[in-house]
């Protein structure tokens, strides 16, 4: 709610917002929420995806280079 400090010769108007932007801020906060729950599933989903990976990687490490080479 705003108030417009009165002045001589001026009207007072109090323009209040809170019921025609109501339906705005729920959807905004709606689509937060949303956009939140989707980056937090990719995430999940790329954390499980490189867990599994690094165990189908060989564990054996050959200590002689030149075995390696």
């Amino acid at each position: 709610m705003w108030g417009i400090v009165p002045q001589s010769g001026l009207t007072t108007t109090i323009l209040d917002f809170t019921n025609d932007l109501s339906p705005l801020i729920v959807g905004f906060i709606g689509l937060t929420w949303l956009s939140a729950a989707m980056i937090a599933v990719r995430a999940i989903k790329h954390y499980l995806s490189q867990k599994s990976k690094s165990a189908e990687e060989p564990t054996a490490i050959p200590t002689n280079h030149r075995d390696a080479a």
